[in-house]
C-alpha cells in the first residue's frame, strides 16, 4: 500500500527538514573541529599531550547528562565518542604538523 498525495508531501517535507538539519550538523561539526585545531596549537606551544582522557570522559558525561531523548544515553555516548575520536585524530595530525614545522 503506497502513500497518498498528502502522505507523500509530509514525507518530502520531513526529508527536507532532515536535509537542512544534516547541513547544520555538518557546519557545527566543522566548527568544533576548527576549535580543536586551535586547541592543538595551544597544546604544542605549551608542550601538552594531544590526548586528555579526563577531558574526553568529562565531555561524554556532560553530554549524556543533557540527553533528553529520544536517543538512549548509550547511543549518545557512542555518537559523541566517535566525534571526539575523529576530532582528536585531526588535532593530533595538526599537532604533528606544527611540531614538524618548528
Amino acid at each position: 500500500m503506497g502513500l497518498d498525495g498528502n502522505g507523500q508531501k509530509r514525507l518530502a517535507d520531513r526529508r527536507q527538514e532532515i536535509d537542512a538539519l544534516d547541513t547544520e550538523l555538518l557546519r557545527l561539526l566543522n566548527r568544533r573541529a576548527a576549535i580543536a585545531c586551535e586547541i592543538a596549537a595551544v597544546k604544542v606551544d605549551s608542550g601538552l599531550p594531544a590526548y586528555d582522557p579526563g577531558r574526553e570522559a568529562q565531555v561524554l558525561e556532560r553530554i549524556t547528562a543533557q540527553n533528553a531523548g529520544p536517543f538512549e544515553d548509550e547511543s549518545v555516548r557512542a555518537i559523541f565518542h566517535s566525534i571526539v575520536h575523529e576530532t582528536r585524530t585531526l588535532g593530533t595530525r595538526k599537532m604533528q604538523e606544527a611540531a614538524a614545522s618548528k
